[in-house]
């Protein structure tokens, strides 16, 4: 042990009274000297028996070596619970667009219009956490919803006996040779910005690692990897609507089992984290049931839609992240309904064309599509002729019943931007459709899909921020179900866009859109070719 303090003064003091004892004769007051040096000696000992005693005081008030400290007390389940959310403001400015200006619409995006300008497009506030080790809660609302059909989609047309009203009609309508055969939409007093649920469930965990779960309520169907993305992390402004279309708002209310080891759990959290546009977990396999009808919709036939989903995400030893996914769902669907005049061409530049001597050119505007599905029982069940009664109810119920037959599976593949991305989706199936003569909805055949590829450059030089260039080709064939009527749709559409992230809670996104498809949203859903210049601005919180 190395001496203190106190150690080397003895020993000074000590080797000092030595050399003075073994000195020449000492003077005459050596003997009062010696006392002295005796005093201080006996000082500095004290001095050292009361540092001893105060380091072991310092010492014995040290925590003794037992790990680590207690953990802290249990936080309440509201104490778990974080609040985030982002919104969009958009601006679409229409280059060119035709055969007529007033189709270019979109059935996902309503500032896509003739008279639009600045839009709210979401304004999402989100409060989620797990409130304990086997629960977590979520829930989204966005304020910038708009109730159903808040954009008229009834049909007009000139009577054929007023020739003062066919003149100004064709005057303002000339497409075809005959006066009165066109259709437009009305416009009427379109309110927006209303609160809305988007998502509202409960996850159940199984086990401590939470692997295995049940998600109850209002949530993201597991079908196609666009619709599960956030657009929050989406590049481009709207989804394809080939994979869109099987899915309003890409959610509905229902139980879905999903399971995701742990360490894929992991991969989906930082696939997102890391800004590599993930679409977030859920599920490396998942299953579920749940209404058909839409999120937000009443549900209205005793039937269930049936989904389930597979993904495997690989990640290469370079760090290079790939994903494969197969998913289908099926079930029947009830359209909904709204009258119009049936006419032909449906999905084309001349839509809404009657023949003179056709049958259609009496009906007039306010025939209802018939819904050609199964009824709810057999025909006895609904046989009245007994009772004397007519036009009773037979094995097909107008307008209801069952529904249509609803039914797709999509394939998908992922190349997550490290720097270069692509993502390609494709489905197929069976689904609600009007047919030619727009007079009976029923199960056709549709198909499409979309292929994106992208560019993940960080400006690391000059610290300007992060940008993904991008171009995104879709295409699609088939019934809009979601729509009125559920009318027929082609889509060839290409955009080419960037997204520029200066800051991580700030984005910009412009886009030139080239679209070739059908509007959906008013009859006689016509089809229409436009150029568009799109841009949003997003604000993360």
């Amino acid at each position: 042990m190395k001496p203190g303090v106190g150690q080397r003064a003895l020993a000074i003091a000590a080797f000092g009274l030595y050399a003075m004892a073994s000195a020449a004769p000492a003077a005459a007051d050596t003997a009062s000297e010696i006392r002295a040096l005796k005093a201080r000696l006996s000082k500095l000992e004290a001095d050292e028996a009361r540092a001893r005693r105060e380091a072991r005081v310092v010492h014995a008030s040290l925590p003794a070596d037992k790990g680590p400290p207690p953990p802290p007390p249990p936080l309440h389940w509201y104490e778990r619970l974080s609040l985030r959310g982002y919104t969009q403001m958009r601006y679409n400015d229409i280059l060119s667009g035709g055969p007529n200006y007033y189709d270019v619409r979109t059935t996902n995006d309503r500032s896509v219009g003739d008279r639009q300008n600045f839009f709210i497009r979401r304004a999402r506030i989100i409060l989620s956490g797990d409130v304990s080790d086997h629960l977590y809660l979520y829930f989204q609302n966005d304020f910038a919803s708009s109730p159903p059909n808040a954009n008229s989609t009834s049909a007009t047309f000139a009577p054929y006996g007023n020739a003062a009203s066919q003149a100004v009609y064709y005057f303002y309508n000339p497409v075809f040779a005959f006066p009165g055969y066109n259709q437009v939409g009305s416009y009427s007093n379109a309110p927006g910005n209303f609160a809305q649920i988007r998502d509202l469930y409960a996850d159940i965990y199984f086990d401590k690692d939470k692997e295995f779960r049940v998600r109850a309520g209002q949530s993201k169907i597991p079908y196609g990897f666009e619709n599960l993305q956030s657009s929050q992390n989406r590049l481009a402004l709207d989804r394809a609507d080939a994979i869109n279309t099987c899915c309003k708002d890409e959610r509905d209310l229902g139980l879905f089992f999903m399971y995701t080891p742990k360490e894929m759990r992991h991969l989906f959290r930082d696939l997102v984290k890391n800004n590599l546009k993930g679409s977030g977990d859920y599920g490396m396999f998942a299953f579920g049931v749940y209404n058909g009808q839409g999120a937000n919709r009443i549900e209205l036939n005793k039937g269930t839609h049936l989904v389930a989903r597979f993904t495997y995400p690989y990640v290469f030893e370079n760090g290079q992240v790939v994903e494969a996914s197969v998913q289908g769902y099926t079930g029947r669907f009830v359209p909904y309904t709204q009258a119009i005049r049936p006419s032909l061409g449906m999905a084309t530049n001349w839509a809404g064309f009657v023949p003179p001597n056709s049958p259609f050119a009496t009906i007039g505007s306010g025939f209802v599509p018939y819904v050609n599905g199964p009824g709810w029982s057999s025909l006895g069940n609904f046989n009245f002729s007994q009772y004397g009664a007519v036009n009773t109810w037979g094995p097909a119920v107008a307008n209801g019943g069952e529904g249509i037959r609803d039914s797709r599976v999509a394939i998908t593949g992922v190349i997550y931007p490290q720097p270069f991305g692509l993502r390609a989706e494709w489905n197929w199936g069976v689904g609600p459709q009007l047919n030619a003569t727009q007079t009976a909805i029923e199960a056709k055949r549709l198909n499409g899909g979309y292929v994106e590829a992208s560019y993940k450059y960080e400006d690391k030089d000059f610290g300007t921020g992060v940008y993904f260039p991008f171009v995104k080709w879709q295409y699609y064939s088939g019934g809009f179900k979601f729509d009125n009527n559920s009318p027929a749709g082609r889509v060839n559409e290409l955009d080419v866009g960037v997204e520029y992230q200066p800051l991580p809670e700030l984005e910009f996104t412009a886009i030139y859109s080239h679209m070739n498809r059908t509007n959906t949203v008013a009859a006689p859903y016509r089809q229409f070719q436009a150029d568009l210049l799109r841009m949003q601005l997003q604000w993360n919180y």
